[in-house]
């Protein structure tokens, strides 16, 4: 006599799981993309390059965005030929990571969930900037290079702090225990690597600081995608 709702039962309760594994599935690409997109805009824009070799030791990420050739900034010698694909690159990840941010925003509730999600609105907005304010001797001649100053520095700032927060909030996100240790320690590591830039005299060339602050972003989502992809079932919410 019971087989039957307890039959029913089971086959209404698939459907929503399959759909929440879909949806977690689906999360994890978009943490992926962001970065995936950056970095594949960078390393097209580097080959391309022709003041030179493009050195990521010394060249700032944002001298790839740079639309003047010819032109010497901060002592480096600039000419970007594929400075657009550069520049998309800034805008796709920003908002690729506001998306993720966003919908991993609604596992939280009240006040944490606002802020989150108020943080991955930051990120966007900075890489607009730094899109559409060229950190070169275009800027300096027109007046714009604090705006590009202030977007490098908002979404930089913003996404490791990010990273901070999803940690710290991390089994109210269902993901794992690991994943609070590591993308704690990589947003911290951001965010001293971002203050060490304007260190004088840097003991290291503040282009590495620069990627170091950067690529603990881009770490953070590829670890939000792991966690997402091995988390158990059970743990998704």
């Amino acid at each position: 006599m019971n087989l039957t709702p307890t039959s029913t039962s089971t086959l209404t309760s698939i459907p929503p799981r399959a759909h929440l594994r879909r949806r977690t599935v689906l999360l994890a690409i978009l943490a992926a993309v962001g970065p995936l997109i950056f970095l594949i805009a960078e390393a097209v824009s580097a080959i391309a390059w022709t003041a030179g070799t493009y050195n990521y030791g010394h060249n700032f990420i944002s001298d790839l965005g740079t639309t003047v050739c010819g032109s010497t900034f901060g002592g480096r010698e600039m000419c970007s030929p594929l400075h657009a694909v550069m520049n998309v690159g800034f805008v796709a990840m920003g908002f690729a990571i506001a998306a993720t941010v966003a919908l991993l925003a609604t596992r939280l509730r009240g006040v944490r969930r606002g802020v989150i999600t108020a943080l991955g609105c930051v990120v966007p907005v900075g890489m607009l900037l730094v899109a559409i304010f060229h950190g070169g001797v275009e800027s300096v001649d027109n007046g714009t290079i604090a705006l590009h100053v202030l977007g490098a520095f908002l979404a930089i700032a913003a996404g490791n702090t990010l990273a901070i927060t999803m940690g710290a909030h991390s089994d109210r996100l269902g993901l794992p225990r690991w994943y609070r240790v590591a993308t704690i320690t990589l947003g911290v590591v951001g965010l001293v690597a971002l203050v060490c830039i304007a260190v004088e005299p840097p003991p290291l060339d503040p282009a590495i600081y620069e990627r170091i602050s950067v690529y603990s972003i881009f770490s953070w989502l590829f670890l939000t995608t792991a966690a997402l992809l091995t988390t158990p079932r059970r743990s998704i919410r």
